[in-house]
């Protein structure tokens, strides 16, 4: 049968692409989609899943990382950039996930859940300046825990220096089978370890300078973090009671230019390890409770630009007292605070205490009084502390205080506050 094409340029054109089409289809290798067994670990292969599932998630990639996230070579020197692998002891030698370095790569994602969440063994993600949006994940399920159990006399020129090298290691100090992570920025971390004694189940949660919403997980305590970064973010909501939970594992906190709510807990005060907690430009509301005085570690504490009230307790403002005192640097401003005690007054003289732009009488730099009485005005709801008030300090406060020593260090110095500037 003759065929007739009133175009025949149209014609032309179809099967000359009919000939590309084919060409390529006969050129392209196949898809390769790695199996269980290619695997050096069943954790492994788990991993594996996981983070294609996420890399399916990640809408802009400026440096192309995840072009990198392909193949079963997880733990390999450069393939899937940002990932950091170990052998945990209990795990018999076989290699797993423990580590995520996801630091100034500006990925973005609608959602860290089923990540971070799904890789059971991971103890530290730093994601500092990407786009990850969404809720925090629910920690609980990150149940691998890192020995820190750091000898008094440990020094830190014992670590060795693994920078910019792929794999993480366990390193056994002084023959007491005595294990610890190690990868490439993170020896910060342990440097900050060697300063805090008897510290256990280290991880760190590095999310600074990111797009999460939505509340603090309520269980956030029940995740033995030693660092935690969160500025810069939109997380919203009250700080969860359950952080009491962190008091002998947490160092740093930084929860800086949220929107966090509610009233000032009680439970905060109680992180006696922790040398930097800076929940500042917030709107966080209430006193300051008798609890902030088991602070005896605390160097950096900043709750500036939030909506306390009340009187600058003078028990707090003793935490800077030499000779033993550490508190080098304590924000109190943009609040609507109205007294300070002497042992306070003092700390102002000295250039430790900013109590700027609040409604103290007698000060200079306050707010109008126009503005603090329309706030005096509104109902408060934050429970008031009793004039009498005694509060139980965690064990080991009162000595931990005795044995420290004012430090001015640079901001730099902290794991937390590095991270804003990387």
């Amino acid at each position: 049968m003759e065929l007739h094409f009133k175009h025949p340029l149209l014609f032309m054109l179809c099967a000359a692409a009919i000939v590309a089409n084919s060409a390529q289809i006969e050129t392209s290798p196949p898809s390769y989609y790695p199996r269980p067994h290619d695997f050096q670990s069943e954790q492994l292969y788990h991993a594996y899943l996981v983070i294609q599932r996420f890399k399916n998630t990640v809408s802009c990639d400026p440096k192309n990382i995840t072009t990198t996230w392909i193949g079963h070579d997880i733990c390999g020197e450069e393939s899937y950039r940002g990932f950091y692998c170990t052998a945990p002891p209990r795990h018999d030698e076989n290699l797993t996930v423990t580590s995520i370095d996801f630091n100034g790569f500006g990925l973005c994602s609608p959602k860290l859940q089923g990540f971070i969440d799904q890789l059971p063994d991971l103890a530290i993600f730093h994601a500092t300046s990407n786009s990850l949006r969404g809720n925090i994940p629910l920690l609980s399920s990150l149940s691998f825990t890192y020995s820190l159990e750091v000898e008094n006399d440990l020094e830190s020129s014992k670590f060795p220096s693994f920078i910019g090298e792929k794999h993480c290691v366990y390193v056994n100090v002084n023959g007491g089978g005595f294990q610890l992570m190690c990868t490439n920025y993170y020896l910060n971390v342990l440097q900050e370890a060697v300063e805090n004694p008897g510290a256990t189940d280290a991880k760190a949660l590095l999310l600074s300078n990111n797009n999460l919403s939505g509340p603090l997980p309520a269980n956030l305590g029940l995740s033995k973090l030693s660092y935690l970064a969160l500025a810069n973010n939109k997380l919203s909501g009250p700080i969860p009671s359950s952080i009491s939970h962190l008091q002998d594992s947490l160092f740093e906190v930084l929860l800086l230019n949220n929107q966090l709510s509610g009233c000032l807990p009680h439970e905060l005060g109680m992180l006696h390890k922790a040398t930097v907690i800076d929940a500042g430009k917030n709107q966080l509301t209430g006193p300051i409770l008798p609890s902030f005085s088991c602070l005896a570690s605390v160097e950096q504490l900043n709750l500036g630009e939030n909506r306390l009230y009340g009187q600058v307790p003078d028990a707090l403002c003793k935490l800077a007292a030499r000779p033993s005192g550490r508190l080098a640097n304590l924000t109190l401003s943009g609040n609507y605070f109205t007294s300070v005690g002497p042992a306070c007054a003092a700390l102002i003289k000295d250039g430790v205490l900013d109590v700027k732009n609040n409604c103290i009488p007698g000060l200079a730099g306050q707010r109008k009084p126009a503005e603090c009485a329309a706030f005096q005005s509104q109902p408060k709801t934050c429970p008031a502390p009793a004039a009498s008030a005694q509060v139980a300090c965690p064990a080991g406060a009162a000595t931990g205080a005795a044995a420290g020593e004012r430090k001015v260090r640079e901001y730099s110095s902290y794991v937390t506050y590095a991270t804003l500037h990387e």
